[in-house]
């Protein structure tokens, strides 16, 4: 079919005034095209649309089938034209972001509770992945928006700080440490750990530590999530190192101790992580609002 839209809206313009050249002037051209594209659509069509008459035109059956379908038409192209601008605008889409545990835990839960309420037509796909993943997703149009403690190391990436988490040793209340102000990650290597699992950040971060000092991690069990390490921990199975606000609302409910680590790894900076560029709409607005919920 050769005909567009705007032969559809002439016709029905045409059946609703029931004259080719007041519709004409509705559709914002002269009659004698208007009637020429008439006719035109007919031949496409392979059948009378209109009869012609002195006093004005009269739809065919054929005519009258097809106003039903060119109205429904119509208005689907005007939805369709509206939820494109409102693509364009950010008002609608799906951002995906991948972050770390951390992140996800702490602070994109309020975060991100804030911008859907701003943008209800916007939906996230959150994963949760290790820093280099992450990097590497953002680099390969997986993820738009990405969550990392460890600047990549990729070209074409650009990071802005997101938000400080700090690593804390926590402890049952009764445990012989919690005598110590502060305490360095050597000095409670040789402690019953509790761990999170091998692919998250933290446990990459902790290897490379012990590595650098020589000495292993002594894992008594492994989990997936800081509510799960801080219940080991409060049933006596070891001590764990988590970000201190991710722990707090544990150290509270279970009666836990969290001692400061002396470690300057301890002290991490997340970044948001983005490709060099434009973002789609709804994927900069988002990154906007985390942006402004840095200074907040």
């Amino acid at each position: 079919m050769r005909f567009d839209f705007r032969d559809l809206e002439l016709f029905v313009a045409v059946a609703e005034v029931g004259s080719i050249a007041k519709a004409a002037e509705r559709v914002h051209t002269v009659a004698s095209a208007a009637s020429k594209r008439l006719s035109e659509l007919e031949v496409q069509f392979g059948t009378s649309l209109l009869v012609r008459g002195a006093k004005g035109v009269e739809l065919t059956g054929a005519g009258h089938a097809l106003l039903v379908k060119a109205r429904t038409l119509l208005y689907q192209a005007d939805k369709l034209e509206q939820e494109m601008h409102q693509h364009a605008s950010g008002i609608r889409g799906q951002v995906r972001v991948f972050a770390n545990i951390s992140a996800i835990v702490e602070f994109l839960p309020d975060a991100l509770a804030g911008f859907m309420k701003l943008h209800p037509e916007v939906n996230i796909q959150l994963e949760e992945q290790v820093s280099s993943t992450i990097a590497q997703a953002v680099a390969d149009n997986r993820a738009d928006i990405g969550i990392v403690s460890e600047p990549p190391l990729l070209e074409g990436l650009v990071t802005v700080p997101f938000r400080a988490d700090e690593l804390v040793l926590v402890t049952r209340p009764d445990h012989p440490l919690n005598q110590y102000p502060q305490l360095s990650f050597e000095q409670v290597l040789d402690q019953p750990f509790v761990g999170l699992h091998a692919d998250s950040s933290l446990y990459l971060l902790l290897s490379r530590a012990a590595a650098d000092v020589g000495k292993p991690i002594n894992l008594r069990i492994q989990v997936t999530s800081f509510d799960a390490v801080c219940a080991m921990v409060a049933a006596g199975l070891g001590v764990s190192i988590v970000p201190r606000a991710a722990a707090t609302p544990y150290v509270q409910s279970l009666k836990l101790v969290s001692i400061p680590l002396s470690n300057h790894w301890a002290q991490r900076q997340l970044l948001l992580c983005t490709v060099k560029g434009e973002l789609h709409a709804a994927a900069k607005l988002l990154l906007q609002h985390l942006r402004l919920e840095m200074t907040t």
